[in-house]
């Protein structure tokens, strides 16, 4: 009897595991062994569903659930699409290849590429009449991309605040960067080359302009228009058709330890100008090669301070300009040219400055030659100053 019983129990437990298996294999049959494809986002109530590339998963932030998801795009892929199905503050991650697309952004999102290097994910303008990247938002991040082939219009045109445009190449565009009454917009560590304009801001405040380069533009590498309270620190503008960096109409920015250097000194390629712009602080900055180094046209309360300006045909030049401080700068120049030149500006300070020659005959701490013309009243100066006593023709030291 003892024996039959254990066998009974031993057929029932082998039943019950056979079951069991049968049970989990129907199971995993009825859902192919799969997960879903889509992940519900969890930002509101009214969330919707965001497509993926399929057999891809989203990947949600751990850090902050309202930060959004992650989605995919692939080559082939449309990044458009993906823009308009995402939710505000998801993330677009863009796998390299070429995409030819005009983008229209117009909810926070960051779009960044996978591998984070401009030269294997590009973004080509479809129509070179329209900005590649066009943003109506705030909080949009666009980060390691080559954006290219807008004729006419930007790379990126931001209209918006708290955003960031960061390791990107801005290539052969009409404005590498465009900023439209913008605020607290970071441009950090792009290369911008050969457009028409490097970064240009018109009616833009408290933007920070910082570690890029922009070279060889056919107008201006930096241009600012009607735009208080920027920063541009550490750039670099080289070889710029026009100016290096151009102020105007644009009161109370920070320029600081940019270089603005050309290969070649040549006629009308010029440094910083400032134009109609009044209580800017330029420190620290280098600028050689250029016709003019630093030139001032109706602008006043400025300051100038511990600049090196070398080997620039005019080095700073105040044209109708009042009121402005030049302290301790470093001015090198070419022989027989002036360290700083002066027409009808008034009540300027100009102390603590030093120049040498050029680079075979420095002869650092000399005093600077100062020319200035009759109208030019009530200026304080050390240096040497010059004079053509109003007549047009000959320069006369003063005594």
């Amino acid at each position: 009897m003892d024996m039959l019983l254990t066998k009974l129990d031993t057929k029932i437990v082998f039943l019950l595991f056979v079951f069991a298996i049968s049970t989990i294999f129907i199971f995993y049959s009825e859902n192919n062994g799969k997960y879903p494809d889509n992940i519900p986002g969890n930002l509101s109530n009214n969330s919707t569903n965001a497509n993926v590339h399929s057999g891809d998963l989203m990947q949600k932030k751990v850090s902050n659930a309202s930060s959004g998801y992650t989605v995919i795009v692939y080559p082939g892929d449309s990044i458009q699409q993906k823009i308009d199905n995402v939710n505000p503050c998801d993330t677009i991650l863009v796998y390299p290849g070429l995409y030819k697309e005009n983008l229209v952004v117009d909810k926070p999102l960051s779009i960044v590429s996978k591998q984070g290097k401009p030269a294997d994910t590009v973004i080509q303008a479809a129509n070179p009449e329209k900005d590649v990247f066009h943003i109506t938002a705030n909080n949009v991040t666009i980060s390691g991309f080559n954006i290219t082939g807008s004729k006419s219009k930007a790379g990126v045109y931001y209209m918006g605040s708290n955003g960031n445009i960061t390791e990107n190449t801005l290539v052969y565009n009409k404005y590498g960067a465009f900023l439209k009454s913008s605020s607290d917009i970071i441009i950090r560590n792009n290369t911008v080359f050969q457009n028409g304009f490097g970064v240009y801001l018109s009616n833009s405040s408290m933007n920070t302009l910082e570690n890029n380069e922009a070279n060889n533009s056919s107008h201006c590498g930096i241009y600012m228009e009607d735009s208080t309270e920027n920063e541009l620190d550490f750039n670099v503008a080289n070889s710029n058709n026009e100016y290096a960096v151009c102020l105007k109409n644009s009161n109370s920015n920070w320029l600081t330890s940019n270089n603005m250097s050309n290969s070649e000194l040549k006629v009308d390629i010029n440094g910083i100008n400032l134009e109609n712009s009044n209580s800017n602080k330029l420190i620290s900055n280098y600028i050689s090669n250029s016709w003019k180094g630093v030139n001032l046209t109706n602008s006043s309360d400025n300051e100038l301070s511990k600049n090196r300006v070398s080997h620039n045909y005019f080095s700073i030049s105040l044209q109708n300009s009042n009121d402005n401080k030049l302290l301790n700068n470093t001015i090198e120049v070419h022989p027989y040219t002036f360290s700083i030149t002066l027409g009808n500006s008034q009540n300027n300070i100009i102390k603590g400055n030093t120049v040498g020659l050029n680079k075979e005959t420095a002869d650092i701490n000399k005093e600077i030659k100062v020319f200035y013309n009759p109208d030019s009243r009530n200026n304080t100066i050390e240096g040497e100053l010059y004079t053509d006593h109003g007549r047009g023709t000959g320069v006369f030291r003063e005594e």
